[in-house]
């Protein structure tokens, strides 16, 4: 959408672009969140296009940002060797992986939190103007990129505070640094301060020892089982030896324990895409306190330098392991089904309703392929046909019977319903197993235009319904 309002030319009227464009492309709108992903990906896209490896690219290369920053803070510790092998390890990780496929914010944010802290710990060894502005900005793009890295405005001050640098609180170099935040963030925030909490529950859940107890275990799974029980020894390792705790832990700690607090406190779920910077974090402890462990054995070069090729092999054995046994999601080549529609001049500007299993994956498609943004207006059954929160809490089918969301469709009319025809057990929200009901018991109503079947096996096929209204006879 974005790349789309700079390449027309209407850049003093986003509002009304925006609303017009989610007219026909009912997904996420800009106003929930910051814009620094959506602008800066809708930059990249004007200068290298829309397509699916365009968009992707941008998940990819904050991952490997991270990798990087990773990389750097081990190799302080443990040098060269175990610097690439952690970030390395990072970056096989199947969490980081599956968010690295998919054209999320989080990898972004995970990049520029755990940047702010690299450049606060450049401030505390050289606390000039220069490295104070450089943590400030970090930290403003962490915060435009999503609201939940609102905590890192604490956390140059906690760390001065907890690392006794008390003298620094009184430098301009220090003070500047909410107020490069403030003029980065202020605007965004004033604009959109009426879209910014909505869809956010106003009574949010109880907070419980469960809850906060879920965020911690679910960091540590993100590992498997092997690196787990080498990160938990590592991290064992670090609590023995309070000499291996420097600023470099002590700010990473506080950025993981500040992440973690606002997770906890905000209505979201224990997702792995939410963790990725305690994970990194842990990882990065982890190493240090093999480091130090390591360091107490190995009394002779010669055991330092077999003890990094071990390291290594390792390394090298885990994450061709993790890649071989890498599985390939099914197809449900909804590209062919979407080109139809698309390239067909006569069912350009239809109503269109997608398939309610795959509705972000079709508005997708739909985008992608579309030369003339916006053209079809899209229509996802969960938002028609069903009612519930941002979070997808608080379900209820709009309709009890098929005859009651047959009769909305005749006050509604639309011109298409795509359909993914499978086993009724795939249908699992009340309003999809209606609307199955619907298509079935009303075909003179509905007209199958178009059947194709999936590909590789599957046991699913795609159907296309036309709306039609029957002519009443003349008397």
């Amino acid at each position: 959408m974005v790349r789309d309002w700079l390449a027309s030319g209407r850049w003093l009227a986003p509002f009304q672009f925006a609303q017009n464009y989610y007219d026909h492309y009912p997904y996420f709108a800009v106003g929930y969140w910051p814009p620094l992903f959506s602008a800066v990906t809708g930059l990249w896209m004007l200068v290298a296009g829309v397509g699916r490896l365009q968009a992707l690219l941008i998940p990819a290369v904050f991952a490997a940002g991270t990798g990087w920053l990773v990389f750097q803070f081990v190799r302080q510790r443990g040098g060269i060797v175990a610097g690439v092998c952690a970030g390395t390890l990072y970056l096989s990780l199947p969490a980081v992986r599956q968010w690295m496929c998919s054209v999320m914010v989080d990898q972004m944010t995970a990049f520029f939190c755990i940047a702010t802290a690299a450049c606060l710990l450049r401030y505390l060894k050289r606390p000039v103007l220069w490295n104070g502005f450089l943590c400030a900005v970090c930290c403003g793009c962490a915060i435009l990129s999503k609201y939940s890295a609102l905590y890192l405005l604490a956390l140059p001050f906690v760390a001065v505070v907890l690392a006794r640098r008390l003298e620094l609180l009184r430098k301009p170099s220090f003070l500047i640094q909410p107020l490069v935040v403030g003029l980065m963030v202020g605007p965004w925030a004033l604009w959109t301060r009426k879209l910014t909490f909505y869809g956010v529950p106003r009574e949010l859940g109880a907070f419980t020892a469960k809850h906060a107890t879920s965020f911690v275990l679910e960091t540590f799974k993100i590992f498997p089982p092997v690196v787990m029980v080498v990160v938990v020894l590592g991290l064992i390792a670090l609590l023995v030896r309070p000499k291996a705790w420097r600023e470099d832990l002590l700010v990473l700690s506080l950025l993981c324990a500040g992440y973690l607090a606002f997770l906890i406190l905000s209505p979201v779920g224990a997702e792995h895409r939410y963790l990725l910077v305690p994970a990194a974090v842990l990882l990065v402890a982890s190493f240090a306190g093999w480091s130090e462990v390591l360091g107490l054995m190995s009394t002779s070069g010669r055991w330092a330098s077999d003890i990094s090729v071990f390291v290594a092999i390792l390394t090298v054995v885990f994450v061709v392991s993790q890649f071989s046994h890498f599985a390939r999601e099914p197809q449900d080549h909804i590209g062919g089904v979407v080109a139809l529609l698309v390239k067909n001049p006569a069912r350009a500007a239809r109503r269109i309703v997608v398939p309610p299993t795959l509705e972000g994956p079709f508005i997708a498609e739909f985008v992608a392929q579309s030369r003339h943004r916006p053209d079809d207006y899209l229509l996802r059954p969960s938002k028609i046909l069903a009612h519930s929160d941002w979070f997808g809490r608080n379900y209820s089918s709009a309709f009890a019977t098929p005859e009651a969301m047959m009769e909305y469709f005749r006050q509604n009319p639309v011109n298409l319903i795509i359909w993914k025809e499978g086993p009724e057990s795939a249908l699992k929200a009340p309003h999809e197993r209606i609307m199955s009901e619907m298509l079935r018991r009303y075909p003179l109503s509905w007209h199958k235009v178009l059947s194709l079947d999936s590909a590789g096996g599957s046991e699913s096929s795609w159907t296309i319904y036309e709306y039609y209204i029957p002519l009443q006879k003349s008397r």
